[in-house]
């Protein structure tokens, strides 16, 4: 199976590859796991990941293009760009997926968790909000199996598309977390910002993830080395902790090969301060968003399989 090149409809936004049918699916897949458990859900769930990798061109290509980066920067990991590694990552993908739905039935076993809790357990000392930047690398929702293994905790998650409504009813007729709120934005505006402020202030989280661009800011960029070439990656974490002022935190968590899920809840930023002046501005938030790439990078590294981008993610030209 050849791999296609990619074109300019293949560095189209993220969001307009969102595919039609999603929400069936989702309820076919709870309701194979809630009948019949793991192993027919898996039965279901590789063919389709089969015909998925085999039809879809452009997440083919996208995850291709992220093997071969890997490859090439870290030649140590051992990875390849092939059709089966490539195979490998939408499965890796697949399982991914079931796991979100365990965690959204209540069923996740938090046994399997490894956690380093001295950060969290200061932070819900003290009674201060935070804003928690997450990535896509590994399992996000896991985070909601904490909402439940730690009752203080409450989690706004902003996500950012358009399914959001309907998957919040999807997930309330089977979700267990009662600490977590899907907020669906496009961009920050005055009023999504002070609901955040409000939040915070009473001791919430708000997630968000870093690694991505939203949908209602594509000029909101800026412009750092990931994996050894230039890539794209949000602004608005670093303006909106800015807004909210309150401590950054970033979250990893995924799969090693102990079978257990690791996190890793780590201390970012105690307080953003952005400068007035627009220039100035610009330079901040690219100097605070490399250390959050440069961790993202690092953990990514750990876990290459399990960073779930399909997207063409990088830019063509070279970095100084």
């Amino acid at each position: 199976m050849a791999t296609p090149e990619l074109t300019d409809n293949d560095r189209r936004h993220w969001a307009a590859m969102e595919e039609r049918g999603i929400l069936w699916g989702m309820r076919f897949l709870v309701a194979v796991y809630l009948f019949f458990g793991r192993w027919p859900f898996r039965f279901f769930l590789y063919p389709v990941v089969g015909y998925y990798f085999a039809v879809n061109s452009r997440a083919r290509a996208a995850s291709l293009d992220y093997l071969r980066q890997v490859q090439e920067f870290a030649p140590e990991s051992g990875l390849t760009s092939g059709l089966r590694q490539g195979y490998r990552h939408f499965l890796s993908f697949a399982e991914n997926l079931l796991d979100k739905i365990i965690v959204w039935l209540g069923r996740f076993d938090t046994r399997v968790l490894r956690f380093d809790k001295t950060e969290l357990y200061a932070l819900l000392e003290s009674g201060e909000g935070a804003l928690i930047v997450a990535s896509h690398l590994g399992n996000l929702e896991i985070c909601r199996a904490l909402a439940d293994f730690q009752q203080k905790v409450r989690l706004n998650i902003l996500v950012h598309t358009k399914h959001t409504e309907k998957f919040n009813r999807l997930l309330s007729s089977v979700d267990k977390a009662h600490h977590v709120t899907l907020i669906q934005v496009t961009e920050i505006n005055p009023a999504i910002a002070i609901q955040l402020f409000e939040k915070v202030q009473a001791g919430e989280f708000v997630v968000l993830v870093g690694d991505r661009v939203p949908v209602g800011s594509p000029r909101r960029t800026v412009t750092l080395p990931f994996m050894g070439k230039p890539a794209s990656f949000p602004q608005g974490p670093y303006l909106l902790a800015h807004l909210l002022k309150c401590p950054v935190y970033t979250l990893f968590c995924f799969r090693k090969g102990d079978g257990c899920y690791h996190i890793y809840f780590e201390k970012l930023l105690e307080k953003i301060r952005l400068p007035s002046d627009r220039l100035l501005r610009q330079q901040a938030v690219e100097r605070y968003a490399r250390h959050y790439v440069k961790r993202l990078e690092t953990y990514c590294l750990q876990a290459p399989l399990q960073w779930f981008n399909f997207y063409h993610f990088w830019q063509d030209d070279g970095v100084d």
